[in-house]
């Protein structure tokens, strides 16, 4: 095979994969946005199975490897973004191609079904439902690990398919640091007399959905690329470039739950929408990891969010649309979106204590890839690890074990990347405030600033660099967790004084 041939074939296959993604993303939307037949599940589940099973055929094809090889031995020809696309193929295709096609397929299936089925079981209250499902899905993980291979700990196979290069070493690093220094921290707050004031509703729906326009406005959320749905577990999915789509969930009695979901997903979307349209063909067109995404939205979400900047802007609209806000000024209502204290649930957790919640699921899951636990002990081993990180038991499955979505959508190994993210958006915000000020974009309510580095710097990259390379390009240095864990020192320190 020619070097012009392999690079046709794969140009060819990312063609048909962006397709065969596209309907299974579109399966997904449907089914989490406007809900559907109890009884389509089945069909739905066998759909998606056979859409992935037929991209996962299609990659490991012999074909394929061959193309691969080609273009590996013709490496100081190729230009940077083919020389990323042939380091991507080929890790991952030496990865995947140990797993048998028809187990891909079944799990599939399975974990297209599972979501379903969590949500119910959520509802109901009833971890019993969902826990055959868990059985397969972490069985099937086991077995994947010892199919792509690893070297030190097995979790680190499927860290590895969210946030490549991260071992368990790294990880275990990281989160020993947070416990260290953030930790003592929560103690100090939790026994500080400086409590915020609480923001309390009602916050009629229809004005929060007016809210969130406005947001997306802020923030540069394109809504002519795509839009908003309303779901039980906020996402945001790209079905093109130019479709690009968030959802949130809306609470009468907690304006902060939907406006903060927003402006996460808003993140994400962002980045997406701002890649290079080139890297379609390269197959590059996506997050460099799971965190570099969660960076992106962290940051929004918090890092500018939760700034005073941001609450000088925003409690001009919170008062022309709800009562209550008369009384307020700019510091009360900073506080108050920043209030730092234990909770249940890992979404609506503060900015303080949301790694803690991460620790919990990263020991559970890892533990049971490696087959210290079992499924049916979580929901209590869950409650005993809250209660020894956070201080508080959940008084119930659906405020414990069952609030996530992740497992039953077959994603282990996905939950470290929201506190890597963490750290990567500190080191970002820090490299840039040296050249952008941040605070006066926020203030004039346009972001262009912000967002223009961060395309330049991040987001039209998509999977061109590995993480810690394209962070190294943008701040000088790979990954450094010390500027997250001093901003959070410092912002706390001095909110509770």
């Amino acid at each position: 095979m020619t070097k012009s041939n392999a690079l046709d074939l794969l140009a060819k296959k990312n063609e048909a994969f962006r397709a065969l993604n596209m309907a299974s993303s579109l399966i997904h939307w449907d089914a989490a946005t406007t809900g559907v037949p109890e009884k389509s599940l089945e069909a739905r589940g066998n759909a998606a199975g056979w859409l992935y099973g037929e991209t996962f055929s299609r990659f490991v094809a012999p074909d394929t490897l061959e193309a691969i090889e080609t273009l590996e031995s013709f490496t100081n020809e190729l230009n940077e973004k083919e020389r990323a696309m042939v380091r991507k193929w080929g890790s991952d295709y030496r990865k995947f191609h140990a797993v048998p096609p028809e187990e891909v397929k079944a799990y599939n299936s399975l974990v297209a079904q599972a979501e379903s089925v969590w949500e119910k079981a959520r509802e109901t209250n009833d971890f019993a439902l969902i826990e055959p499902f868990y059985e397969k899905i972490f069985a099937y993980n086991r077995r994947l690990c010892d199919w792509y291979g690893y070297e030190g700990h097995p979790y680190d196979a499927l860290l590895d398919d969210y946030e490549k290069g991260a071992t368990v070493k790294m990880t275990d690093e990281f989160f020993a640091l947070l416990r260290e220094k953030i930790t003592p921290l929560v103690k100090m707050i939790g026994a500080s007399d400086k409590k915020p004031r609480e923001l309390e509703g009602p916050f009629p729906l229809a004005k929060q959905r007016d809210l969130t326009k406005w947001l997306c406005g802020v923030t540069g959320y394109d809504v002519l690329r795509g839009k908003i749905g309303e779901v039980e577990h906020p996402f945001c999915t790209t079905i093109t470039r130019n479709d690009v789509r968030i959802t949130t969930k809306y609470h009468e009695d907690n304006i902060l739950s939907s406006l903060y979901s927003v402006i996460h997903e808003a993140g994400h979307a962002i980045y997406e929408q701002n890649m290079s349209e080139e890297l379609d063909a390269y197959d590059l067109g996506d997050g460099a990891s799971m965190g570099m995404h969660e960076s992106q939205s962290r940051m929004l979400e918090n890092m500018i969010g939760r700034s005073h900047a941001f609450a000088e802007i925003l409690l001009p609209e919170l008062k022309a649309s709800f009562d209550g806000f008369k009384d307020w000024d700019n510091e009360m209502l900073y506080r108050a979106i920043n209030i730092a204290r234990p909770s249940f649930i890992r979404i609506e957790a503060d900015e303080l204590t949301y790694c803690l919640h991460i620790i919990v699921r990263y020991e559970l899951e890892k533990a049971l890839i490696s087959g210290e636990i079992k499924v049916k002990d979580l929901p209590g081993l869950w409650a005993d690890k809250y209660e020894e990180l956070l201080g508080v038991r959940p008084p119930s499955y659906a405020k414990g074990v069952l609030q996530d979505v992740h497992w039953g959508a077959g994603l282990v190994g996905y939950f470290p990347s929201y506190a890597i993210g963490n750290a990567y958006a500190a080191q970002y915000m820090h490299a840039m405030k040296k050249i952008v000020d941040v605070d006066s974009a926020v203030r004039a309510k346009n972001l262009a600033p912000v967002m223009g580095w961060l395309k330049e710097n991040v987001h039209r990259h998509g999977q061109v660099h590995l993480p810690d390379e394209l962070a190294r390009r943008a701040t000088g240095e790979g990954f450094n967790p010390a500027y997250y864990v001093d901003y959070l020192q410092k912002k706390f320190t001095a909110l509770y004084q």
